[in-house]
């Protein structure tokens, strides 16, 4: 972060008296677990309690409140900082924190395909500039105080997933990155437990034209029809689309699979690109053209853009392939399990021939849209040809039901119980030319050690 002066931030944030002495604010955090020298701690969670001892041998530790001091800590006084409501102060100083910097940013929500967007966007940019932004997907709202202390003056560029749980949160996250540029990728069905239903997702999703401050620019995905569903006719800023069954400003021609990369023409302004990205899958597709038009945006010649962006680092669990044991072929899909993730999963494997097997486990954050999406998730498994499904939990026994229902043999599904279970399950099914698909949450340990003993490469 940018080291900042106490006596000038008390003076933004009004909190009197201002100190006189000239004091090197080095670290702000949120948290009185965080106290160290030189920092200044907004005292937001006041369930926690203050190590005195330590708080008493630190240099220059300042911690702002709103609440009294109790009078065997008085003597610590002249170390707090009272102000009237802590919520409201803090928010004064990520305004002004974010206020001393130019830096442009980007900001990517969807149901699919952010991390990977983001990724594309950030690994591009990082071969020219400084940049900053969300690590992998650590996306939630407890990540954003960190993302904006790493802001400084060396700094280029920013790019920031926006995810959500619940409306609002979107434009929570913007009051720290203040987005110039926004992204949507798609959206599908998730996080309907805090949105109660799609409309209201959908619409927590539109909640990206309140975040860019309804100017800078908008880039959709001119394909989606949840996306159609939102009202872009108010928006003043600039709207840009990218697609494939549609004409778009970014619009991809041409769609191959190529050994273990994707190819395809992009079409933009009547001019033609060629791309090729290391990675799988129509999604990535609409991945890439959500990235480079982001980049030709922020005025990279999409030549170049489309270079970098031919040497982007896949990430770990994206439809990640592997040797497994008996010559057949893994494919670690578990980064997260949602309905939309798992159609884009489905079609990819579809692609790749030979006999199918999908591992399933839990979705999350369906609430009462559950017992729909294990119909809709059943007729999928038929519709894409898949020869064995092996299903871990209550959940996925419910979409092997279903499958049933729709057609397939039920021989052919195994529900298994535990670990043992599960590799027992797998080592029969393993064999040349056998595909296996591993479809579960990230958050699944089980499953992570699973994989590691089937990948030849581990052994």
């Amino acid at each position: 972060m940018k080291i900042l002066e106490l006596n000038k931030l008390c003076e933004v944030l009004r909190i009197t008296p201002v100190p006189v002495t000239p004091i090197k604010i080095k670290r702000v955090v949120t948290s009185v677990n965080d106290i160290d020298n030189n920092t200044l701690v907004f005292h937001l969670n006041k369930k926690l309690t203050i190590n005195v001892k330590k708080f008493e041998q630190l240099q220059h530790c300042y911690i702002v409140t709103d609440q009294p001091l109790l009078k065997n800590n008085l003597y610590l006084k002249e170390k707090f900082l009272f102000v009237l409501d802590i919520d409201r102060t803090y928010e004064q100083f990520i305004k002004y924190y974010r206020s001393l910097f130019s830096i442009k940013t980007i900001a990517v929500t969807g149901t699919c395909g952010k991390t990977t967007t983001k990724e594309m966007i950030k690994q591009v940019l990082a071969k020219e500039y400084h940049i900053t932004g969300t690590v992998l997907s650590k996306n939630s709202l407890r990540f954003n105080h960190d993302y904006l202390m790493d802001i400084d003056d060396t700094k280029t560029y920013g790019v920031y997933e926006t995810a959500l749980t619940e409306p609002g949160e979107i434009i929570y996250s913007a009051k720290f990155f203040k987005p110039s540029i926004g992204v949507i990728t798609n959206i599908g069905i998730d996080h309907l437990s805090g949105c109660k239903t799609l409309d209201n997702y959908i619409r927590a999703k539109g909640e990206m034209i309140s975040a860019l401050k309804n100017k800078g620019t908008l880039i959709i995905n001119g394909d989606d029809e949840n996306i159609k569903k939102i009202d872009f006719s108010t928006y003043k800023g600039k709207l840009k689309t990218f697609g494939i069954k549609h004409k778009s400003d970014y619009t991809a021609s041409k769609i191959r699979f190529e050994h273990d990369k994707m190819c395809f023409t992009l079409y933009h302004k009547k001019e033609k690109y060629k791309v090729s990205i290391p990675c799988l899958g129509e999604h990535n597709v609409y991945n890439a053209l959500s990235a480079l038009a982001v980049l030709d945006i922020l005025g990279m010649p999409l030549k170049k853009a489309i270079t970098h962006i031919a040497s982007f680092k896949p990430i770990k669990s994206h439809f990640e392939i592997h040797k497994g044991l008996n010559d057949s072929v893994i494919i670690d899909d578990t980064w997260s399990s949602n309905p939309t993730s798992i159609k884009a999963a489905f079609k990819t494997f579809n692609y790749r021939g030979n006999t199918k097997v999908v591992v399933l486990g839990n979705i999350s954050y369906l609430g009462h849209f559950a017992s729909e999406q294990c119909k809709e998730i059943g007729k999928m498994i038929v519709d894409y040809e898949i020869d064995y499904l092996v299903t871990i939990d209550q959940f996925s026994k419910q979409i092997g039901d279903e499958a049933i229902l729709n057609g397939m043999d039920e021989k052919n599904i195994f529900h298994c119980h535990n670990e043992d279970e599960i590799k027992m399950v797998l080592s029969r099914l393993l064999k040349p030319n056998v595909r296996v698909l591993f479809k579960t949450s990230m958050l699944d340990n089980k499953m992570k050690n699973i994989i590691k003993h089937l990948i030849k490469d581990d052994r």
